[in-house]
């Protein structure tokens, strides 16, 4: 029998979980390491952002989903991992911290035959300064913070309905943040719910981003087929 060990239950994570289950014959084990209860679609939470969803259509809760799939789940963060084990576990092993309010803190080791690490990135709020949901700034990185994104985009809307000008920086941060598409999905979203309310003339959008071209996305950008295949940098522009 094997145990398969997954850190993170994000789309990479959940995915690998759900095909691993699916695939593998029962006596083999699948085990999920993931500090959050919920899985979410980060996709959608521009729409939380905007008002359009609520956090409860992008996410659910994790552990009946994976209870229901015979899959053992561990609401935690990973700390270590020791592919060569240590003087008292001979096995490989990945050092966990609980983070779910029954265990919180608690340690414990466990033990793998095969490890998918797919944790994702770390948002990295601090390497600009002032960036950040606790600080300066809104986000949509995640269902709360893009809640709180909508929260002060109601604000914005409220003072533009009594007269008052509002200008919106919507875009990513320092030269390493790589997000550029949910940045720039945001802004279109938002620049619709202001024309949708007749108060564009009252809001000044300014896009705010690390890329030398538009909707270059740090991959040099993409074709669409739309009326014939056309590059993102020249579609782009109509959007506006």
């Amino acid at each position: 029998m094997a145990k398969v060990v997954i850190l993170g239950a994000g789309i990479s994570g959940h995915t690998a979980a759900a095909y691993l289950r699916k695939k593998l014959n029962k006596k083999h084990e699948v085990c999920v390491v993931t500090p959050n209860a919920y899985y979410q679609w980060i996709p959608s939470n521009i729409w939380v952002g905007v008002g359009r969803m609520t956090i409860d259509q992008v996410r659910f809760k994790l552990a009946p989903l994976y209870n229901r799939w015979g899959i053992d789940y561990h609401q935690a963060k990973a700390v270590s991992i020791h592919p060569e084990g240590d003087p008292l576990l001979s096995k490989p092993f990945v050092k966990i911290e609980y983070t779910n309010n029954e265990q919180k803190g608690m340690i414990a080791n466990i033990e793998y035959d095969y490890l998918v690490n797919a944790t994702g990135p770390k948002l990295n709020f601090d390497a600009t300064e002032g960036l950040g949901p606790e600080k300066n700034t809104v986000s949509v990185c995640s269902y709360d913070h893009a809640s709180h994104a909508w929260k002060a985009l109601q604000e914005s809307v409220k003072k533009m309905e009594s007269g008052q000008k509002q200008r919106i920086v919507i875009g990513t941060g320092h030269p390493m943040a790589t997000c550029q598409g949910a940045a720039f999905e945001y802004i279109l979203n938002v620049a619709f719910e202001i024309r949708k309310r007749k108060l564009s003339h009252l809001a000044e959008i300014t896009w705010l981003t690390n890329e030398f071209e538009l909707s270059d996305f740090s991959m040099g950008g993409a074709n669409i087929k739309r009326g014939g295949i056309l590059h993102l940098q020249k579609f782009s522009p109509s959007l506006f």
